[in-house]
């Protein structure tokens, strides 16, 4: 059976954070939330197997805090920034294990689905020099990234056709 790759880039990590920034006391949600992502997945899955594909998941990549901080709050004043990381919890490290949460789901999608997951997370931490495999945003691959993650899919598909 041929395999599909079923790539969500986007995780929890995309709020309106102009409002935070205005209102960092109010309740904000992300602009898809985890029973939505998990339905976007459930729909992917579901799609693949109706072509008679093997839905195949791949984990989300690494972030890095900070850098994703700094591009989210550019543009924002002292006070628009320092009330964003007020709604953080004080902490950028909120923005990772958001980004940790909606990539632990996946695993967990993965097994009640009974599809694989390509663990691409693990695979970016195991390098030496795992920083440079994003750009400036913290979340989008760099062209090393790019390399490295497309070098693991294509591990699977020779596999695949060697098995």
């Amino acid at each position: 059976m041929d395999k599909t790759f079923i790539i969500q880039p986007e995780s929890g990590l995309q709020f309106d954070w102009t409002a935070i920034a205005a209102n960092p006391s109010g309740h904000h949600e992300p602009k898809l939330d985890l029973i939505a992502y998990k339905a976007l997945y459930i729909n992917k899955i579901a799609q693949a197997r109706a072509r008679g594909l093997e839905p195949v998941l791949v984990s989300l990549p690494i972030m890095d805090d900070s850098r994703y901080f700094a591009y989210i709050t550019r543009g924002m004043s002292m006070q628009e920034r320092m009330n964003v990381l007020y709604w953080l919890g004080g902490h950028t490290e909120r923005l990772r294990n958001i980004h940790a949460l909606y990539n632990l789901s996946l695993f967990r999608l993965a097994a009640t689905q009974c599809v694989h997951i390509i663990d691409i997370t693990s695979l970016m931490l195991a390098e030496p020099n795992y920083d440079k495999l994003l750009e400036y945003d913290g979340v989008t691959l760099s062209e090393a990234g790019e390399t490295l993650v497309n070098g693991e899919l294509m591990k699977v598909q020779v596999n695949e056709a060697a098995a």
